[in-house]
């Protein structure tokens, strides 16, 4: 899912996160997780993203034989920047975002187009209301889509002299923090490498850390005369995605 995914970011079910944590979202829920045998020796793998009763959900097209997802399929309201004032659209209407491995065709992903038409029961309204697709949209995963962008700081007030992990997207400034000075001394990104490469790439900063301390998941030193730490973790459902935090030290 990673390679497939990449660094591929966009807003779906969030606004800008990273599109592998999306999917690996939507497939989330074990109840509610279905297979489908295809022809060609492809297979469907569904489910919802709970607790939305079905109005968020994804689906990964595979081929048995590699292994490799050939496409995949989220089911959205649209709950990023671009989204209604009241955050998502309504109950009847869905976007269908198709994302395809290059050189794959939008025919072979018709199994994702069917997928997405079955609505649960859940969604469905009396009278004949229910979801509907509104919109069906298609990306092809090109390495402009799948590789990491340079990182734009939101915060003027994070030093430019803290160097952020390159291969990371900034997801949040610690909004929930105790207090305004703390928020704007902390920065929190997400990527698809592990915490070893995060910390490897600290450890060999040029000129390097001075008064290093570092133990499991965590590293900590000065640098151009500012200190600062680092601290990665994994979630639990989502071993795929390392959650990393740079603080600046007060």
């Amino acid at each position: 899912m990673t390679r497939f995914a990449g660094m591929a970011s966009g807003s779906y079910y969030w606004p800008e996160g990273l599109l592998a944590e999306q999917l690996i979202s939507g497939l989330a829920s074990r109840p509610d997780r279905k297979q489908q045998a295809l022809p060609d020796g492809q297979r469907l793998l569904s489910s919802y993203r709970r607790p939305y009763d079905g109005g968020e959900r994804a689906a990964v097209l595979v081929d048995d034989r590699s292994g490799d997802v050939l496409a995949a399929a989220l089911v959205h309201r649209s709950c990023g920047k671009d989204s209604s004032s009241s955050g998502c659209l309504d109950d009847q209407h869905a976007v269908l975002s198709v994302f395809l491995r290059p050189g794959v065709d939008r025919t072979k992903a018709q199994p994702l187009v069917a997928w997405s038409q079955q609505v649960p029961d859940r969604m469905q309204g009396g009278e004949g209301v229910g979801e509907k697709i509104a919109t069906t949209e298609y990306v092809t995963m090109d390495a402009a889509r799948t590789t990491a962008r340079p990182i734009v700081r939101p915060n003027k007030a994070f030093s430019a002299q803290v160097p952020l992990y390159p291969k990371a997207l900034i997801y949040g400034t610690a909004q929930d923090a105790l207090s305004d000075a703390k928020a704007k001394r902390v920065l929190r990104l997400q990527t698809v490498d592990t915490p070893q490469q995060v910390l490897a790439f600290y450890k060999q900063l040029s000129p390097p850390l001075k008064d290093i301390e570092s133990s499991d998941g965590f590293i900590a030193g000065s640098r151009n005369g500012l200190s600062f730490s680092v601290s990665t973790t994994v979630p639990r459902d989502m071993p795929a995605i390392t959650n990393i935090e740079v603080e600046i030290s007060e």
